[in-house]
């Protein structure tokens, strides 16, 4: 039986919690939850990427899952980029979470 979305939420939430819990990082469970479901959700677009190029006749699922997840991240990496070049000031890592969420409502 397959997991549903937020059971597999639930189970990415836990684990950022106690990966933070161990390394001693204070934050909210809520961003647990909030990364827990960005990280679920670009999951599922790289399955249904992966299953778009097995339509187009790959048969082979490692090698669609690989293409798919390379080219979702290139997608966020030019994201990050482009906001990068549109206010320099801003951290990296601030720029590759805005790209994330602007992938997630945009695409």
């Amino acid at each position: 039986m397959s997991d549903s979305f937020w059971d597999k939420v639930q189970k990415r939430a836990y684990f950022n919690y106690l990966n933070r819990k161990n390394s001693n990082i204070p934050e909210d469970s809520y961003q647990d939850w909030i990364d827990a479901m960005d990280d679920e959700i670009i999951d599922s677009k790289i399955a249904e990427d992966a299953y778009y190029h097995y339509i187009k006749g790959n048969t082979d699922p490692v090698s669609n899952w690989e293409i798919a997840k390379g080219e979702i991240m290139d997608r966020i990496r030019f994201l990050a980029f482009y906001l990068h070049v549109s206010d320099i000031n801003k951290s990296p890592v601030e720029n590759w979470v805005n790209a994330k969420k602007m992938y997630i409502s945009q695409f």
